[in-house]
């Protein structure tokens, strides 16, 4: 039985490649629109307007203006796997990278304390990191939710903190935080490919974690 020559076998990688990325390409032009569509059927019953962006292939942006209080403005970011390249995908699946969706909601000022809830080897985790380093907060595990810390200044805005968390239920997230100096919750959180339902239950939690963090103000 003859071996393949290195020319061989250069050309057979150059050709998996080649068919990878087409399929990526393929694959995450579907899932773009899925997901987008997800987004704005979960988003409908919140009221306001919502214009659709996209930055190229793989990412877009969904701001709503005109919604009802408790939340002023509301904007999603969405960043899908790097399917078309197969090393980058390869290496993002074994760090745990999925499709990804960031959701900021400003809310009317001012609100506090702020935290920091995030997992360290997810996306984000470096900037929710940093944050939590400038601001000298201390940083402990959660308990019952496997992976993630919570960075706060002191006891009660851990309790707080984890009073939010508690409100998001069973939604997996990759962290949860609220920035005082812009009056904005952020949630960080993958959405699987099989996840497939209509409406994206993160939005459905979304107005009363709002109105908590007003009540915390009041």
């Amino acid at each position: 039985m003859r071996l393949p020559t290195g020319t061989e076998l250069a050309i057979a990688l150059a050709a998996f490649l080649l068919a990878w990325y087409a399929a990526g390409i393929h694959v995450n032009r579907r899932r773009a629109g899925q997901l987008v569509r997800q987004v704005r059927d979960s988003i409908q019953p919140l009221g306001g307007t919502a214009t659709i962006r996209w930055i190229g292939r793989s990412a877009f942006r969904i701001e709503v203006e005109g919604l009802p209080s408790p939340i002023l403005r509301l904007v999603v970011n969405g960043l899908l796997e790097p399917r078309e390249t197969f090393l980058l995908w390869l290496v993002g699946r074994m760090g745990g990278r999925r499709d990804w969706l960031m959701v900021n909601a400003t809310l009317p000022g001012p609100v506090g304390p702020g935290f920091e809830i995030y997992h360290p080897r997810r996306r984000g985790a470096a900037d929710s990191a940093h944050r939590a380093g400038e601001a000298g907060w201390t940083i402990e595990p959660v308990p019952g939710r496997q992976g993630l810390v919570a960075a706060t200044l002191d006891a009660n805005a851990r309790a707080f903190a984890l009073d939010l968390l508690a409100g998001l239920r069973s939604v997996e997230i990759w962290s949860l935080s609220l920035h005082p100096e812009d009056a904005r919750l952020t949630i960080s959180l993958p959405v699987r490919a099989s996840e497939n339902v209509s409406k994206l239950p993160v939005f459905d939690v979304l107005p009363s974690l709002a109105e908590a963090v007003i009540r915390r103000r009041r």
